[in-house]
């Protein structure tokens, strides 16, 4: 009995430590470049296209609108450090000039299409890249101020044409006897 005992919590103590790796062996590839993008802001694993694609796709709006993490993932996107769905890497091969490796090569890669991802958009994420027309004010607000100045004339047209009709009385007709 005591033997059957301890072999169950054994195994129940096996399931329980081996849980949380499954767990995340189970976390879906966008969550894991989000993760490796939040660490540091930089995206430095390498993940498949199709999984970078997903991770854009699956972007809060928040994150899209507040931080660079789509430019991030599209200049991974374009870094060439990809690996496609036959296995072979579009970065690889064995050490170029200089004795980089490819790992090396793919960071320089990757370094390179966000440098040309931020001379596309300049100031991307600032002030700076709002252009000059968007300052204006805003149409919702312009049609707002039209319709109270549009109540505040119909409002104010009785009581001026009552004082019109005051000041300039139209003649009236004189009245004609019955025949």
């Amino acid at each position: 009995m005591r033997r059957l005992l301890f072999i169950v919590v054994l195994v129940a103590a096996t399931a329980v430590a081996v849980a949380p790796a499954d767990a995340r062996a189970a976390t879906p590839c966008y969550k894991r470049v989000f993760s490796d993008w939040s660490a540091d802001g930089v995206i430095n694993g390498h993940y498949s296209a199709k999984c970078l694609r997903k991770a854009i796709k699956e972007t809060p709006e928040d994150l899209r609108d507040y931080s660079s993490i789509v430019d991030d993932i599209n200049a991974a996107l374009l870094g060439g450090g990809l690996t496609l769905k036959n296995g072979t890497n579009t970065g690889g091969g064995p050490p170029g000039p200089g004795g980089q490796s490819t790992s090396e090569q793919q960071r320089a890669a990757a370094a390179a299409a966000k440098r040309r991802t931020e001379q596309a958009v300049p100031h991307a994420g600032t002030a700076d890249s709002i252009p000059e027309e968007s300052r204006s004010l805003p149409l919702p607000l312009l049609i707002l101020a039209a319709i109270a100045i549009a109540a505040l004339l119909a409002a104010a047209s009785q009581p001026v044409i009552k004082r019109y009709r005051g000041r300039f009385p139209r003649p009236r007709p004189t009245p004609q006897a019955n025949r």
